[in-house]
């Protein structure tokens, strides 16, 4: 396998969210970092919250400055085509920033529960190796994406 080999497992799925590959305006807001689909430490294959951690480097390094958003989780993997005309299997929004807790690394996250229970699995209606797309409520492009994998 390639990768960090010191990170541990830590159930669910994970996307690495950053700038779209196909992004040609200026976007106001980056979203770049962790979105994470789980079950709430409860080890199940079913993700019932998403958890939302900006990159340190990110210009929204508070959930605090970040707008409401609308995550899209696509039928495909395909970074190839706009993320506009892909289309959907599962969409569900992220409340302005809110922090989870008081502590210093989860008040950096916003977590939310999801109103459709998604599958931790590939093919059916898993979302391993989907596309995932974040839009701001004030924009036509997306502002992120990557690709839905184990955690």
């Amino acid at each position: 396998m390639c990768g960090d080999h010191s990170r541990q497992s830590c159930g669910g799925a994970l996307a690495v969210l950053s700038l779209p590959l196909r992004s040609t305006r200026f976007l106001p807001q980056t979203m770049a970092g962790r979105l994470v689909f789980h079950d709430c430490g409860k080890g199940g294959l079913v993700a019932t919250h998403a958890t939302f951690t900006p990159d340190e480097s990110s210009i929204s390094s508070s959930v605090s400055d970040i707008d409401t958003c609308i995550v899209g989780i696509h039928e495909t993997g395909d970074l190839t085509k706009s993320a506009i005309i892909s289309p959907f299997l599962y969409k569900f929004s992220i409340p302005q920033g809110r922090p989870t807790s008081q502590d210093s690394w989860q008040e950096r996250s916003i977590e939310v529960p999801l109103s459709h229970p998604m599958k931790i699995e590939v093919g059916g209606d898993g979302i391993i190796g989907r596309r995932v797309t974040i839009w701001s409520q004030h924009a036509v492009d997306p502002i992120a994406e990557g690709i839905i994998g184990y955690n």
